[in-house]
């Protein structure tokens, strides 16, 4: 097909096959490719953009240094703001505020074992009782036999 000339730099086209390079059909002419216009557009646009990476690169890897110590004392400051670590152990003592409290309450003199049968029905009230008799089966389970 021949392709008739308009303009220096526009020519009627077939939508591409007739186009020559670098350039491309826009409804049936064809027209130079435009280099999109935004910021790096321009030669001196890409060179300014270029100088601009470099610093950002030089600084990038103080900049990276500076987040990771950030995080570092935000992980440490974090730490130190969480309540303080209990010793490991200890909590049946602290369990164990009024020892002798449960046989006064079941009403079995001193000296003498609880009957498990006492504990289960005292295991299934509320309040302290309660409280105190699960507790006693918890710890007749630890017992070593």
């Amino acid at each position: 097909m021949a392709v008739k000339k308009t303009t220096r730099s526009r020519q009627n086209c077939n939508y591409g096959s007739d186009c020559p390079p670098e350039h491309a059909c826009k409804n049936g002419v064809c027209v130079p490719w435009a280099k999109p216009a935004g910021m790096f557009g321009n030669t001196s646009a890409k060179i300014g953009a270029g100088l601009i990476g470099a610093g950002v690169a030089a600084l990038g890897t103080k900049v990276a240094k500076d987040i990771k110590e950030n995080r570092a004392a935000k992980k440490e400051a974090k730490k130190a703001a969480e309540l303080p670590k209990q010793k490991k152990g200890g909590w049946i003592q602290g369990a164990i505020k009024k020892p002798g409290a449960l046989r006064e309450q079941l009403g079995v003199k001193k000296g003498e074992t609880i009957p498990k049968a006492k504990l289960a029905a005292a295991a299934k009230k509320g309040g302290k009782l309660g409280q105190r008799a699960r507790l006693a089966i918890t710890l007749g389970k630890m017992r070593k036999k």
